[in-house]
């Protein structure tokens, strides 16, 4: 199978849930098919960047994104009725490039990835298309206009959730599969079961990388969120920790320490640090030194949806976790068993508490968190369930 790849950020490095997903897929389809991608270049991508990508494809062709030209179509945009994160991504550099793509390599399938590329695909419709969706954004921004505070970011959150609500089944109709993480997400967009070619495609982790080596011992009292902490959801997690959570396991733990570790940390997650009980690291060389490092770890997420990669890396690391149902609905870890589930400040509260109380509990659930990943959440297992569909798709078209 030749397999063409639409990317709308480059997949390295290896900072965001969007680029971690694409840059396994091209390794896992590399080994038994042609695989080529066409991405965008974000200003300020290290030139050698391609190189942890060029083994795993046959072709590579990449484009500048241009600042300016994503604003002006956002304002353009504006006056229309398309989802403003796919007008961003419009671009007629891209279109011609995807168009040689085509021409050149020769496709037998095109695997868009997320709706932010799902216009390139309106004019190759004679082969097999796919539309990686991934997360309902439908979903993610319900949530992020209802937990937003501020209300210039409520209507412009509000405004894009009509938008995708509209949007999204619409493309997903017009691809020949449309690939969604849970069913969650599958509920969002298709309330009503009008949708007939969803297939559900979760990403997955690296659990042989991410495994307890004993290497440093957990520190007294130590909680840990991860994530890019310029991602609205993962932002608007640790200030609401911070506010409403934190202060309520001080009562029972006061040695209480909580580790903000991610990239770009904003200035709305900077100042949290002025509590003596919060440090914001930033970004780290290797994950696992502060996985090893922490007795519980947390995502009290509020807003978002789909898979939560710093739940699925800390359960492969055999970390006890306190979440959010929200941050549980793509992983469906039995609660109680697997991570400890709670909504509410108090419950979550008093779940991190006697986590921290607890050695031999702690020890049990980081076990049975473990077992749970290596037996359902591996790369290769979602991949290939993914390639037999896709090949499907191709054998149907006839294309081989």
């Amino acid at each position: 199978m030749r397999l063409l790849v639409l990317a709308p950020r480059f997949p390295y490095p290896l900072d965001k849930g969007d680029r971690l997903t694409v840059f396994n897929l091209l390794k896992h389809f590399a080994r038994r098919h042609r695989v080529a991608l066409v991405s965008f270049l974000e200003p300020g991508q290290h030139p050698g960047d391609r190189r942890h990508v060029e083994p795993w494809v046959d072709a590579l062709y990449t484009v500048p994104l241009s600042r300016v030209n994503a604003y002006w179509n956002c304002v353009v945009g504006a006056f229309s009725t398309r989802p403003l994160q796919t007008s961003y991504y419009l671009s007629d550099r891209m279109s011609g490039l995807v168009d040689r793509a085509v021409a050149e390599f020769e496709p037998d399938l095109i695997y868009a990835h997320t709706i932010r590329m799902a216009p390139y695909l309106e004019h190759h419709r004679s082969r097999p298309t796919v539309l990686a969706m991934q997360i309902a954004m439908t979903l993610n921004y319900g949530r992020l206009a209802r937990f937003s505070r501020h209300p210039l970011w409520k209507v412009l959150y509000g405004l894009e959730h009509r938008r995708v609500k509209t949007y999204e089944p619409e493309v997903a109709r017009r691809c020949d599969r449309c690939l969604l993480i849970s069913e969650a997400d599958v509920g969002a967009i298709s309330a009503e079961g009008r949708l007939d070619n969803v297939f559900l495609s979760p990403h997955g982790v690296d659990f042989e990388f991410f495994r307890p080596d004993g290497r440093g011992p957990r520190e007294e009292g130590r909680l840990l969120f991860t994530g890019n902490m310029a991602y609205r959801p993962n932002v608007d997690a640790v200030r609401y920790f911070c506010r409403d959570i934190l202060p309520l396991v001080k009562r029972r733990a006061p040695h209480v320490r909580l580790s903000i570790v991610g990239t770009n940390p904003v200035r709305a997650v900077r100042v949290l640090a002025r509590d003596p009980a919060v440090e914001v690291t930033g970004w780290v060389s290797d994950l696992r030194t502060v996985l090893n490092g922490a007795e519980v770890g947390v995502d009290p997420l509020r807003i978002g949806a789909g898979l939560q990669n710093k739940v699925l890396e800390g359960m492969a690391m055999a970390l006890p976790m306190v979440i959010t149902s929200t941050a549980n609905e793509g992983i469906g870890a039995v609660p109680g068993k697997h991570v400890w589930v709670a909504d509410e400040p108090q419950a979550f509260a008093d779940a991190v508490a006697h986590l921290l109380e607890d050695g031999d509990l702690r020890r049990k659930m980081g076990e049975a968190a473990r077992a749970f990943i290596v037996e359902h959440w591996s790369w290769d297992k979602h991949f290939s369930a993914l390639e037999e569909e896709l090949e499907s798709l191709v054998r149907a078209a006839g294309r081989r």
